[in-house]
């Protein structure tokens, strides 16, 4: 077991999420986990500080995964305005030891870690042996990182499939495209399949039907949509599921994830059963002369609060052994 724990760390755009970590009977530990609001504290290390001050932990070593690419020893969050820099992490809590890693690198190393009842099936399948798995989801911005396979244990690639440019299908998103453009000029996938991007959905149907906006945070627009209380919120929700399907099933075109497909970020859990109910499965499948190639794919939502903490553990306790 490890006698002083390490201190981990999911750090997204809009929540950043510690908790301490340990190996016990060969099983990876994640405890006393917290969520600070990034948007209450001036800097990463004020809620770190926070987090430790709370629990009074005196970790020495750690594991941070943030959401956005690490360049030359800093990361500066996509989503927020945090920046992390490996050096004045380490100073601020005497760490001998810092790994950073992208959030979705440390979501993808989690899942072989989590119990069943962190995953929840969405479009049964039948694997392809020793094919690549992906790993997607809808948070403040729209992750992805790849799982491959190779010669004794898997590769985990982080990539930023969500920044590709949004291809609409059909006229009304082509619509809501031109709306968005407006403000972003190019727009992404992420600009739609995000929190922000979710908001932004329901602004656009709003203007192009001449209503009213009703809500402009996307928690409300998703809690309109699930009490079917307002018919402009129900469809920005199904086109952002149904954007959803599409650009997933376009990644596993392009990476040949033929192995499985993993959802992952906050939003989904929240609308799990609206997604089931959608057009995500058919527009994950919508292909074409390809949708053999997506068919036997399985699809499979992580549910549970957690599993890129388990992720960040597993590196730490790789790195000690």
């Amino acid at each position: 077991m490890t006698t002083n724990p390490h201190f981990v760390a999911d750090i997204g755009g809009a929540n950043a999420r510690f908790a301490l970590a340990s190996r016990a009977a060969g099983k990876i530990l994640v405890e006393r986990a917290r969520t600070y609001s990034a948007g209450k504290f001036a800097t990463l290390c004020d809620a770190a500080g926070a987090y430790l001050e709370e629990t009074g932990a005196r970790p020495t070593r750690a594991c941070f995964a943030v959401a956005g690419p690490l360049v030359d020893g800093q990361v500066k969050c996509t989503n927020s305005p945090w920046i992390l820099k490996k050096a004045d992490v380490v100073a601020a809590f005497g760490l001998s030891d810092l790994i950073v890693m992208n959030d979705f690198h440390a979501l993808a190393a989690g899942i072989a870690h989590a119990g069943p009842d962190a995953l929840a099936v969405v479009k049964e399948g039948a694997p392809l042996d020793n094919a690549p798995q992906l790993v997607i989801g809808p948070g403040a911005g729209l992750g992805q990182a790849i799982i491959a396979p190779g010669a004794g244990e898997t590769q985990i690639i982080a990539t930023e499939g969500g920044h590709v440019a949004f291809a609409p299908c059909t006229d009304e998103e082509l619509e809501v495209r031109n709306f968005i453009a407006r403000d972003y000029g190019r727009v992404s996938a992420e600009r739609l399949l995000s929190g922000d991007g979710l908001a932004d959905i329901y602004r656009a149907l709003c203007g192009l039907a001449g209503a009213p906006r009703e809500y402009n945070d996307a928690s409300d627009v998703t809690a309109a949509a699930l009490d079917q209380a307002d018919a402009i919120a129900v469809r920005s929700v199904g086109m952002f599921c149904q954007v959803l399907g599409r650009v997933a099933g376009d990644a596993v075109l392009s990476t040949g994830a033929r192995g499985g497909v993993y959802l992952g970020g906050g939003i989904l859990p929240r609308i799990r059963e609206f997604l089931m109910q959608s057009d995500f499965v058919e527009s994950f499948l919508d292909k074409g002369r390809m949708r053999s190639y997506l068919a036997p794919v399985p699809v499979t939502m992580i549910i549970e609060e957690g599993v890129a903490l388990l992720g960040a553990a597993t590196a730490m306790e790789a790195r000690v052994e």
